[in-house]
């Protein structure tokens, strides 16, 4: 079976829309390099068009509904992400399905509460067998690997659809008395929005030692995002974005010089640094996770103790002064643009439709 002749259903909670433009926009990514690579792909997602907590459990009622109800035996192959979120109703489906691969992304291994952890744990036990599983970088493969006991061998690795190179450009910029500090993740404390605040609190000793001016710009969204607005808000060296659509977030990497990726919270991949770096914006980013694969100190970015706040203001300090001396486009281009990845699907699904 060739490529053209393979159709290709993929499921997930969530997907961008008008209400909600930041939500799962890598799943539309990966969609796009199946289709690049010549795949047919139908959608099973979450209608994301929701504005309140009442909006959300309605339309995951629906969702479940379709799920259940769904014709599985015209696909070859079932794509599914997030999957603790989804298994309940496929449970009673999974035997109607040809071939099963789960791509894992963060939450679905590293749980952010007690409930979702249990959650987890029990969805663990109803993965048919058989499944292939991917995962976006080599560190998440390990940790998939230690928590289903499978082998690391067997996971596919593939950076969650890449970034698309063309539209996350790079642009010349004039290099003043002023750096541009910007922090795109949520702004929850789990995700370093503490340390964000912290900065703006203290750059008056970074623009000391470094003879610039610091500005820092956020986007307003995350669970946490009234406190943080508010305390920010009385700094008149910080500015706040409305969240973008992904293909306007390029807007904001091109008035940022520097990108913050403070997180504490385990990051499969964490694109937005990717996306930066493609716009060859340096990223300050956490010396753990899959982060550490990409951030290169003196190349890409510079990388700081997790959760250790004085040497994150080193970093911060360090990549200041050495501004001109970043590339790390190249980075991007060579193992994580969104070319590379429909190479990959390419290679992997076809070789799924052989079987």
């Amino acid at each position: 079976m060739n490529n053209k002749n393979l159709k290709i259903l993929i499921i997930n909670n969530g997907y961008p829309s008008q209400n909600n433009p930041q939500y799962s926009t890598y799943i539309k990514t990966i969609r796009e390099c199946l289709q690049d690579a010549g795949l047919s792909t139908d959608l099973l997602v979450l209608d994301t068009n929701f504005k309140s907590k009442r909006g959300k459990v309605l339309r995951y009622l629906v969702f479940y509904f379709q799920l259940l109800f769904h014709r599985y035996k015209g696909y070859d192959i079932v794509y599914i992400h997030n999957y603790p979120y989804v298994f309940m109703p496929l449970i009673f489906r999974f035997e109607s399905m040809k071939d099963i691969v789960i791509h894992w992304h963060g939450t679905d291994i590293f749980a952010p509460s007690r409930i979702s952890r249990v959650l987890n744990n029990v969805s663990y036990f109803f993965i048919p067998r058989g499944t292939k599983h991917i995962t976006p970088s080599g560190y998440f493969a390990d940790q998939v690997s230690k928590r289903l006991k499978i082998n690391r061998s067997e996971i596919f690795v593939s950076p969650s659809g890449g970034v698309d190179t063309d539209l996350f450009f790079p642009v010349e910029k004039q290099r003043g008395d002023t750096v541009i500090l910007g922090f795109a993740s949520s702004m929850k404390t789990d995700k370093g929005m503490d340390f964000v605040l912290e900065l703006v609190e203290n750059s008056y000793e970074i623009e000391e030692v470094c003879g610039k001016k610091i500005k820092i710009h956020c986007i307003e969204y995350g669970a946490e995002k009234e406190f943080y607005k508010e305390r920010l808000l009385k700094f008149n060296n910080v500015k706040l974005y409305e969240p973008f659509p992904k293909e306007r977030m390029v807007k904001f990497y091109h008035e940022i010089d520097i990108l913050l990726l403070t997180t504490r919270m385990a990051e499969s991949l964490a694109l937005v640094g990717l996306e930066a770096m493609s716009c060859n914006v340096p990223v300050i980013g956490t010396n753990d996770f899959a982060i550490k694969e990409y951030v290169i100190s003196g190349v890409s970015g510079e990388k700081f103790r997790k959760g250790d706040f004085v040497d994150f203001q080193r970093a911060v300090i360090n990549a200041i002064k050495n501004l001109p001396n970043y590339k790390p486009r190249n980075i991007v281009l060579d193992n994580y643009s969104k070319k590379s990845v429909t190479k990959q699907y390419n290679k992997y699904f076809a070789n799924k439709g052989e079987r």
